[in-house]
């Protein structure tokens, strides 16, 4: 099979299977599922040490600790290669922001997970955070609604501190976090959350991320992500500016602390 019917096949553009091929780029869990079935490997010890070496070859690959937590193809596995990150989240704090009392509230929350479940999800989501940390930290830009910011994850304890930890996040060069008041009104999202992610290699495409109940999708395809993009572009103008969205916090933290 030629390297133009097996891109074909796949329904990639040649120059992304070169580049896997040549190991000028990392192959992705999901790609390598699709190259190992087109290739007929059907091997289940064969399938297992190939995936693992690719969680492995990432340069960041901590989540191979965390198989119980995470799927292959989850939003750490792209994450973690990013570059810049944007996002807009309707209902809680960006994962990458939330303190460890607000992530427990979030799995203890209408769910009955056992105590090590919760911390096994609490320990993955900090390790998580690590990109935005460090010598060369991803960029994040987020559009948090005001209703996240408003639902008393756990209650106004664990919530005015993950207000302050936002204040704390906020002058930091790496991340931009901006309100979407309710004053805004409707908006170019109202629909749901989403996260655009982007990578350092001009040849790597970005991709948009969304997530369900159950349901996980994978945007690739440029005129959806064209869509993404566009839809994050009016966010932005419809959201407080950065400045007033600190504004904006500190005042909502002083509210809570009084409830």
């Amino acid at each position: 099979m030629t390297g133009q019917a097996a891109a074909k096949e796949l329904g990639w553009q040649h120059s992304k299977l070169t580049r896997i091929e040549k190991a000028d780029q990392g192959v992705r869990l999901d790609d390598l599922e699709q190259l190992m079935d087109l290739y007929s490997v059907h091997d289940g010890s064969l399938r297992d040490g190939l995936l693992q070496l690719a969680r492995d070859a990432k340069q960041r690959g901590w989540w191979a600790d965390y198989r119980d937590v995470f799927s292959p193809g989850a939003l750490p596995d792209f994450e973690a290669e990013a570059s810049t990150i944007r996002c807009f989240e309707a209902q809680v704090v960006p994962g990458l922001f939330q303190t460890p009392r607000y992530i427990e509230a979030i799995f203890r929350g209408g769910a009955a997970h056992a105590p090590e479940v919760i911390q096994r999800h609490v320990q993955a989501r900090l390790e998580r955070q690590r990109i935005i940390e460090g010598v060369h930290p991803a960029k994040v830009d987020a559009v948090i609604d005001e209703g996240a910011l408003r639902r008393l994850v756990g209650g106004p304890d664990v919530m005015s501190e993950q207000l302050q930890h936002l204040l704390n996040l906020a002058p930091r060069p790496n991340i931009d976090i901006r309100v979407l008041p309710f004053s805004a009104g409707a908006h170019a999202a109202v629909l749901g959350s989403f996260i655009i992610l982007e990578f350092e290699d001009p040849l790597d495409p970005a991709l948009a991320f969304t997530e369900g109940v159950g349901t996980r999708l994978i945007v690739e395809e440029a005129h959806q992500l064209d869509r993404y993009t566009e839809v994050y572009g009016h966010l932005l103008g419809a959201a407080l500016r950065p400045d007033p969205s600190i504004e904006f916090i500190q005042k909502l933290m002083e509210e809570t602390v009084q409830t």
